[in-house]
């Protein structure tokens, strides 16, 4: 049971990695949409990507209030006492290989938090600009539809 506990505990950890990770990547390629191409389309799609991994984030969170009961700790998971609590559960060198993983996933979370900053900074300097291409881009995008509705051939919006 311990070591099944244990690979719920590090699988939960690695999946929430990977995903800070994943989130990571979108960051810099929403950077690249703002900086180098000015791209709100690309910027628009990427939020969205991110929408998608941040739901995915929140069933993890679910995974872990599901997880929790089984391994018999009733503190939620962010409290203080957490994680100390959880360590206790297992052998000092499984609490070791834990606590590796927990700093790999709060490292990974950290660059991600660092990252985001830095996008809300650059968002900030050419908000103005961005609204401007998102107002064209919508402009463009209405006129399109506006057309195929009046029968103006078969064009895909989407």
């Amino acid at each position: 049971m311990q070591d099944d506990a244990l690979n719920k505990v590090k699988n939960l950890l690695i999946i929430e990695g990977d995903m800070y990770r994943t989130l990571r990547k979108m960051v810099s390629r929403e950077l690249e949409a703002i900086l180098l191409h000015k791209d709100m389309e690309a910027l628009l799609s990427i939020l969205n990507e991110k929408q998608e991994v941040i739901s995915s984030l929140q069933l993890l969170a679910d995974s872990w209030m599901d997880a929790l009961p089984l391994l018999g700790v009733d503190d939620l998971r962010g409290t203080s006492n957490f994680w100390s609590k959880l360590e206790v559960l297992f052998s000092e060198e499984q609490a070791v290989e834990l606590n590796d993983i927990l700093s790999e996933t709060r490292a990974a979370a950290e660059d991600l938090i660092e990252a985001e900053k830095k996008v809300q900074i650059e968002l900030e300097k050419h908000v103005q600009q961005l609204r401007e291409k998102l107002l064209e881009y919508k402009h463009g995008r209405s006129a399109i539809i506006g057309y195929a509705k009046m029968g103006g051939g078969q064009l895909d919006v989407e």
